[in-house]
C-alpha cells in the first residue's frame, strides 16, 4: 500500500510541474492531490518523522497556501512571485528526500 502511495505521489507531483504543458486548471487539481497524499503519507510514516522531515511537510502546506492565496489576491504579484521562489526550493528538497530514501531502502 505505501509503494502505491509513493508511486501516486509521484505523478501528482510530475503532473503538478509540469504546468506550461498541462495548464493552470491541471496544475491546481494536481497540487491539491498532491498536497492531500502529501499528508496521508505523513501520517503512513509518522514514527520517523524528524524535524527535517516536518519542515517539508510544513514548506508543501506554505507552497499551497501561497498558490492559493496568489489565485485570490490577483492583485498583489508578490505572492505569485514568492510562490514560485518556495516551489523552486521544494522541488530541490522532495529530490533529496526521494534520493535519501532511496538509498535506505537498498
Amino acid at each position: 500500500m505505501k509503494k502505491l502511495l509513493n508511486i501516486a505521489l509521484l505523478i501528482s507531483f510530475l503532473v503538478t510541474i509540469m504546468v506550461p504543458l498541462t495548464g493552470v486548471h491541471i496544475h491546481k487539481l494536481a497540487s491539491v492531490v498532491f498536497l492531500l497524499l502529501s499528508i496521508i503519507h505523513t501520517i503512513s510514516y509518522r514514527k520517523k518523522l524528524g524535524t527535517k522531515r516536518w519542515l517539508l511537510l510544513g514548506l508543501i502546506v506554505i507552497s499551497f497556501a501561497t498558490g492559493l492565496f496568489g489565485m485570490i489576491l490577483d492583485q498583489f504579484p508578490i505572492i505569485l512571485i514568492l510562490h514560485r521562489c518556495i516551489s523552486i526550493a521544494l522541488v530541490f528538497f522532495l529530490a533529496i528526500h526521494i534520493f535519501v530514501f532511496h538509498k535506505k531502502l537498498s
